[in-house]
């Protein structure tokens, strides 16, 4: 009962106390979750600057942008401060500034699935399955090669100061305080599940009984 009623203090005062923002900090309480490591796949461009896809979210220099869902990623500069950004089915044309300019999804048309996207020689390329095709992403058409060069930019391992941001942020949307209250309050937490309110009812069973035969036997003696 005192753990039901903690938990519930707090989950009546989560926006108060901000507990869907605040990122569970411990490393016990992660590995309790699963969570050893925030998964992200990381770019740098060739202005220095960090492009990341991190669970449903495209990051630049640690930042959120733009939903990213995953599934292939990778990254071609269309200019000095604009970037081609492929996220699963989509390519987005992103500005250095963080402003997505553009989102193009299967409904243009574009080859499916998008597996990479780089460079044939100096034309921006889309690699679909085992077939390569060169982008003209202004007019929206795209033209079959036959065996080009293909290059693109590789995936690297960004900076602790990003790798932190992103982990703040991640951790904030999926595994927060406000989780793992509700998670104590229902018993979801650590494996145990529905045999940790098993072993509360019990308990409570136990002391109502306990409750009821003192106050029996205090009548009886009366």
């Amino acid at each position: 009962m005192l753990w039901l009623s903690v938990t519930g203090i707090f989950l009546n005062h989560t926006d108060d106390l901000d507990l869907a923002e605040a990122p569970l900090g411990s490393p016990v309480l992660l590995r309790a979750y699963g969570v050893d490591k925030v998964p992200a796949t990381h770019i740098q461009v060739p202005s220095g600057q960090w492009l990341s896809q991190s669970g449903d979210y495209l990051y630049l220099d640690g930042e959120r942008v733009s939903a990213c869902y995953p599934g292939a990623f990778s990254v071609a500069p269309l200019q000095e401060d604009v970037w081609a950004v492929l996220c699963d089915l989509d390519i987005l044309v992103l500005a250095r500034s963080g402003q997505v300019l553009e989102r193009l999804g299967a409904s243009y048309g574009i080859p499916q699935p998008m597996t990479a996207l780089g460079f044939c020689a100096d034309d921006l390329c889309l690699k679909s399955g085992t077939y390569y095709y060169s982008l003209d992403l202004d007019n929206l058409r795209w033209t079959l090669l036959d065996e080009p060069d293909f290059s693109r930019l590789p995936i690297g391992e960004a900076p602790d100061l990003v790798l932190q941001h992103i982990t703040d942020r991640w951790l904030s949307r999926e595994v927060n305080w406000e989780r793992l209250m509700l998670d104590l309050h229902a018993g979801r937490v650590f494996g145990l599940g529905p045999w940790l309110m098993d072993a509360v009812a019990i308990l409570t069973i136990i002391l109502c009984l306990s409750g009821l035969g003192i106050w029996l036997a205090g009548r009886k003696r009366r």
